[in-house]
């Protein structure tokens, strides 16, 4: 049965683990799983995801989210829901400001509007590799490709006159550590999948919401 978004009880986030919330919390569809896949989809309307949970097994589950940017909106905004209408809404990403530039920040909001984290892109690091920030409470972690050597010639390809015109979806395994060098999350794109990507969160310390949130813009935006 597909899980929608509790929007009973009070919203204290922090605590839980693995998206878990404490007692009394609201939950949502990925509350208590510790790896998921996003897949793109293309329309005649527009681009999409669905988000499928993984087993201990390593099987995909249903869909249990639906996620796609608001059309024609400023600044960028995207919305994960229960449903592909939208009508069920769970958790929202939204930039900061409208144009977004430079070291460009996106927040996360619940159903209700409460604020979940945040995630920046890291402009001067980008140079080199493209960089992510990713915060929320008790959580501050950076993220960059694995491979120094692809992170860099990712930055240099996306520099071509016609990267921004001809997207292409290129594998990836982009990495976010804390301070103490613990991997927290791992966001991968295998050569063989182009369309899907896999979300890991091994350390248990980042809310799952927030991990599919930078999933999304590290393939929607291509700055991985």
């Amino acid at each position: 049965m597909q899980r929608s978004c509790d929007r009973g009880g009070p919203r204290r986030y922090g605590s839980g683990v693995h998206g878990t919330p404490p007692d009394g919390a609201a939950t949502h569809p990925l509350t208590g799983v510790t790896a998921f896949t996003l897949r793109r989809r293309v329309s005649m309307r527009e681009q999409y995801y669905e988000v499928r949970p993984i087993d201990a097994g390593g099987a995909e589950g249903d869909v249990v989210l639906h996620a796609s940017q608001k059309q024609m909106t400023l600044p960028e905004e995207y919305r994960f829901s229960s449903d592909a209408r939208h009508t069920r809404p769970c958790w929202t990403i939204r930039a900061r400001t409208r144009m977004n530039l430079g070291d460009a920040v996106f927040e996360a909001f619940d159903e209700r509007g409460s604020a979940i984290g945040w995630m920046q892109y890291r402009w001067l690091e980008s140079e080199v590799l493209h960089t992510w920030r990713v915060v929320g409470p008790g959580l501050d972690v950076t993220g960059h490709q694995r491979s120094l050597v692809v992170g860099m010639a990712r930055v240099l390809v996306s520099r071509l006159p016609f990267a921004g015109v001809i997207p292409v979806r290129h594998a990836f395994d982009v990495q976010f550590r804390d301070a103490a060098d613990t991997l927290v999350l791992r966001v991968r794109r295998r050569p063989e999948s182009r369309d899907r990507l896999t979300v890991t969160m091994p350390a248990g310390a980042i809310d799952a919401r927030l991990a599919a949130g930078m999933a999304l813009l590290l393939d929607w935006r291509g700055q991985a």
